[in-house]
Parts: structure tokens; C-alpha cells; sequence
């Protein structure tokens, strides 16, 4: 950890840079830009470009419907197959370092929503929490919490949720269910984690979301969470990404406490590659393994 920590000091204003745009990758053009992309574990501006043709030519595919719900003042996108009254449910907590709203970024992570659906046979909710540096933390902890209490009061049971998030949201993902577990609360049948952003302990660098409580605190950084009692884990990261060793380590520390992992490192990928589907291949690789997860999680497949 030492040596990560170090390296990490080193880039740690590039990171922040970095870390900042809700794909993460989407800010680096140009050729200076691919360079700092390729030094990060982010991407190339090939791979920008193609995430904002992506973006920019999608539309809701008709056999689906979006509906935006209010839940205490936080909004939340609901996404499901019309006609289908889905059983069950994938609580989506998007990317963005903690600083970068669902308004932002809002038609990945509805491609996104729609490709969880797909692939479950469910419905995904997308929750646009609060973001830094105007809302630190616990508002994240604590819209994510809202929106898995809200699914429980309308009927699904915690068997058929799974929480799914990347980047930021991996990370607090993770965090959500350290705190329902410390709480005694019913937990998820499964968290998905995308590029998790797990340790936002730095030494020259304090993320806005940290605010001013101490940066190790399990639920912000679950790298020094407990993963005793945890539910299945499914832990994607592209393994030339700087947040390589965020997934890494959480996944050895939820084995040793005995918890279920489900950890694969995809060789060249870079932070939150699965964004690319479906014109990348390894994108498509990475979303395979999530259906298959998730069929072995609600055992059964697609309603």
C-alpha cells in the first residue's frame, strides 16, 4: 500500500483533474490530453470520442421507459421494459467523484440503465445524489441509503436488489452496504463494482467530498472498511488504470472475511472502459460477466 500511496502522491493533482469528469475519461482531447489519459490508466482521446458518439446517437430504445421520481427532494431515474412489472431491481450509483451530478452525465448512465435492465430482466434505478463541494460527505452515504430504503417500501424484497455503481459510485456502493450491515439493516443480494474508487485517503490531495471528517473512514473509503457478513461481490477493473490497486485490495479483504468475490482485471483496460459498449469488445466482455453474475445471483436468468 505504501508504494501505491507514493505513486499516487505523485499524481494526485492530475487525478483530482481526472477524477472529476463523470465517465472520467471524457475530459482528455487533444494530444496532450490523450497523453495524461494514457498516464492515468484513463483511456485516449480515441476512446473520449468515441464515448461522446456513443452518447450523442443514442436514444431510449422504445421498448423501455424512463420515469423521473422524487423521493424527499432527491430525484431518481426509474428504468424499466413497458408492460413488465419487474420483481426485481439493480439501485444504480453513477460516477463523478463524488462532485458530479446525474444532470451531468445523465445519458451514460441512462445507457447504462437500460444495458443493467437488459441484461437482469429487472428495473434500474438511477439515483442522482448530492454531490461535493456543496454537499461532502455523508449527503452521497445517505441519498444512496434513501433510495434502497425507498425500493424495500415499495415492495422488493433485499434478495432481489442488487447495488451497482463505478468509479465513485463503486466506492459508494460499497460504502452503502458497509453502513447498512454496521446498522443491522437488510442487505442487497449482491454489489457490482465498476473501476471502484475505494481510497480517497491522499497525502497532498483532500477530495471535496471528504469535507471534514477524516478521509479513512470506512464509508468513504471502504478500502479500510470490514467485509465480514458481506453479500456477493462482483469487482470489474481495467488493469492498467491508477485505481487498480482500490479494487484490488478490497477484494482480498473481503476474502479473507469470508465474503463471496468475484474479482476480474481486464488487461489494458482503462478506468470505467465498460462505458464503451457496445463498439468495445472488452466493454461487451466486461457486461457479459455482469449478466452471467447476475443470473447466478437471482438464480434463474431474465424474468
Amino acid at each position: 500500500m505504501k508504494k501505491g500511496k507514493n505513486r499516487v502522491g505523485k499524481w494526485g493533482l492530475l487525478l483530482a483533474a481526472a477524477l472529476f469528469v463523470g465517465g472520467i475519461f471524457m475530459l482528455f482531447t487533444g494530444e496532450q490530453g490523450a497523453a495524461r489519459a494514457q498516464s492515468l490508466g484513463i483511456g485516449t482521446s480515441g476512446n473520449v470520442k468515441l464515448l461522446h458518439d456513443l452518447n450523442a446517437s443514442w436514444m431510449m430504445p422504445g421498448e423501455y421507459a424512463l420515469e423521473v421520481k422524487e423521493v424527499q427532494g432527491t430525484a431518481m431515474e426509474w428504468v424499466y421494459r413497458r408492460g413488465s412489472e419487474p420483481a426485481r431491481v439493480i439501485l444504480q450509483l453513477h460516477g463523478g467523484a463524488y462532485t458530479r451530478s446525474l444532470k451531468d452525465n445523465g445519458v451514460t448512465y441512462r445507457r447504462a440503465a437500460v444495458q443493467y435492465a437488459q441484461v437482469s430482466g429487472g428495473a434500474v434505478l438511477t439515483v442522482d445524489y448530492r454531490v461535493a463541494p456543496e454537499y461532502p460527505f455523508p449527503a452521497a452515504l445517505e441519498d444512496a441509503l434513501l433510495a434502497y430504503e425507498w425500493l424495500l417500501s415499495q415492495g422488493y424484497p433485499p434478495e432481489n436488489i442488487i447495488i451497482a455503481g463505478d468509479s465513485a459510485g463503486g466506492g459508494l456502493a460499497l460504502a452503502t452496504v458497509l453502513y447498512l450491515r454496521d446498522n443491522d439493516r437488510p442487505l442487497p443480494a449482491a454489489v457490482i463494482t465498476m473501476s471502484a474508487w475505494t481510497d480517497l485517503n491522499y497525502r497532498r490531495w483532500k477530495p471535496a467530498y471528504v469535507g471534514d471528517h477524516p478521509a479513512n473512514h470506512p464509508y468513504i473509503s471502504p478500502i479500510y472498511g470490514d467485509y465480514h457478513g458481506f453479500p456477493l461481490l462482483l469487482m470489474q477493473v481495467g488493469g492498467d488504470e491508477l485505481l487498480l490497486e482500490n479494487t484490488l485490495t478490497v477484494a482480498e479483504k473481503a476474502r479473507a472475511a469470508g465474503a463471496a468475490v468475484q474479482q476480474t482485471t481486464y488487461p489494458g483496460m482503462f478506468h470505467v472502459f465498460q462505458m464503451l459498449f457496445p463498439k468495445l469488445p472488452e466493454a461487451n466482455g466486461a457486461w457479459e460477466e455482469v449478466a452471467a453474475f447476475i443470473e447466478q445471483v437471482f438464480g434463474g436468468g431474465a424474468e
